[in-house]
């Protein structure tokens, strides 16, 4: 059977000394790293979604103003568009009435051609009627 004598008594102080011991300078200080480290941990992640959040703000509010400032180029180049279009369009419509002036020119020019053509070939055809006519009263003759 067992002896409870002092010695017992003596390991049994020893050992709660040695876990009063053990908790003051082993246990206490790391656990304090430990939630300070957890602690500074979770304050840096805080800080980088803050972080996250304020670079979305600003993507979103430099897309913003980056639309803004497109706004009046693009409504400018479509004046500047709109604006060729109809000097284009201007330029096509003068060119196809000065072609129909030509072409109109150029008919009475060919009109007047062919009539002064008909002309001669009238006074020819009178002439080489006169000819075939003379020509077979000589050989009637």
């Amino acid at each position: 059977m067992l002896n409870f004598d002092y010695t017992i008594f003596v390991q049994f102080a020893n050992f709660l000394i040695l876990l009063i011991l053990l908790q003051v300078f082993l246990f206490r200080p790391i656990l304090g790293a430990l939630k300070k480290r957890k602690t500074a941990l979770d304050a840096l992640a805080q800080r980088v979604d803050q972080l996250r959040n304020d670079a979305a703000a600003l993507g979103r509010s430099y897309d913003e103003s980056a639309k803004e400032k497109k706004r009046p180029i693009l409504e400018q180049r479509e004046a500047a568009l709109k604006e060729a279009h109809a000097g284009s369009v201007k330029i096509i419509e003068e060119a196809r009435h000065r072609l129909g002036i030509e072409l109109e020119r150029i008919k009475e020019t060919v009109r007047m051609e062919a009539d002064e053509a008909l002309k001669a070939l009238g006074e020819k055809t009178g002439h080489l009627a006169g000819e075939v006519v003379a020509k077979i009263m000589k050989r009637g003759a």
